[in-house]
C-alpha cells in the first residue's frame, strides 16, 4: 500500500528492470532468485519505509535456505514472475487496494508451497493461526 502511495516513476522503473530481467532467468533458478530478493526489497524501499525494508531484508534472507528447496519449474516462475508484473503496474497507477491483493495473492501462494515442506503437526498449527 506505501509503494503504491509513495513510490517514484523511477522506482517502478527499476521494478519493471527487474521483472524483465526475471524473465530472462526462467531457466536459472539461482540468478531468478537473486533478482527476485532484489525485487522483494525493491518494494520495500519504493514504500519509503526504513522499518518496512528492514523487515522485507530480513525476510528475504531467512527465507532463501527454504525457498532452495522447493522445485522451480520454468513454469511456476513464469507464473510468479506475471504476479510480480501485475503488482508493478497496480503500483504505478497508485492502486494501493489492487497492489495489496496483487502481494497477497503472490505470498500466499508461496506460503501454501512452503507449508507443504513443514511436518504435519506444525502445518495444523499454521492452518489456525
Amino acid at each position: 500500500m506505501l509503494a503504491a502511495e509513495r513510490g517514484t516513476d523511477a522506482q517502478f522503473d527499476r521494478l519493471d528492470e527487474l521483472v524483465a530481467k526475471m524473465d530472462d532467468k526462467l531457466e536459472n533458478f539461482e540468478e531468478y532468485r537473486f533478482t527476485d530478493i532484489r525485487f522483494h526489497i525493491a518494494v520495500a524501499e519504493a514504500a519509503q519505509s526504513p522499518r518496512l525494508l528492514s523487515a522485507m531484508t530480513d525476510v528475504q534472507s531467512q527465507m532463501s535456505d527454504l525457498i532452495a528447496l522447493i522445485a522451480h519449474p520454468p513454469e511456476v516462475l513464469a507464473i510468479s514472475n506475471e504476479q510480480h508484473g501485475r503488482l508493478v503496474k497496480a503500483l504505478r497507477k497508485g492502486d494501493s487496494s489492487r497492489a495489496v491483493r496483487q502481494m497477497r495473492d503472490h505470498t500466499e501462494g508461496t506460503e501454501h508451497i512452503l507449508a507443504g515442506l513443514l511436518p504435519a503437526p506444525l502445518r495444523l498449527e499454521s492452518t489456525r493461526a
